[in-house]
């Protein structure tokens, strides 16, 4: 079950183990948490950074008590940057730290046409649908098709792109169509 199956609220506070599926899923990698203890020996507090994909969330404040627990309030903290950064982009309120554009599907045409194999393009189809249906279904019961389809389009020409300029810099070369 996709993590933003999971109501946040029925998760007995294991925001941890919610990013930690949610990068799995990803293909992110573990998160890791680095921190900086503040205070005294025995009333300590903890700063922590989160480091998960190509991202890192900072704490402003440390945290006191418990190690563990300050890495869970840090874990809800980015879980929680997360939801609302997929709310912006489902809002068309793109947020550009998901290194998602604001851009029209015209706007994504490029001047030199890329040429990909069909595979690849439906399975960032497929990669794109899963993320708009599956991450927030109940948002889109209320969406015209067009609607739907546009976002789906604009979202599958955005990773499109991304694998295209990703193969590019390490010098992939993907099969004649």
């Amino acid at each position: 079950m996709p993590v933003w199956d999971v109501d946040v609220a029925e998760t007995d506070g294991n925001y941890k183990g919610l990013l930690i599926q949610y990068c799995q899923e990803r293909g992110l990698g573990q998160p890791r948490f680095t921190e900086t203890q503040h205070g005294t020996p025995d009333a300590p507090s903890w700063k922590v950074t989160v480091h998960y994909g190509d991202r890192i969330h900072e704490m402003t404040d440390p945290i006191p008590g418990a190690k563990k627990e300050a890495h869970q309030f840090a874990a809800k903290q980015v879980l929680d940057a997360i939801s609302e950064n997929r709310e912006r982009l489902l809002a068309d309120e793109i947020d550009t730290q998901d290194n998602i554009e604001e851009e029209s599907v015209e706007a994504l045409v490029i001047s030199e046409p890329l040429e990909l194999a069909l595979p690849l393009i439906t399975s960032a189809m497929t990669i794109a649908n899963e993320r708009l249906g599956a991450s927030q279904p109940s948002r889109y019961r209320g969406v015209s098709d067009a609607e739907f389809s546009r976002k789906l389009a604009q979202l599958t020409m955005q990773i499109v792109r991304d694998l295209a300029k990703a193969a590019d810099k390490a010098n992939i070369k993907f099969p004649d169509v």
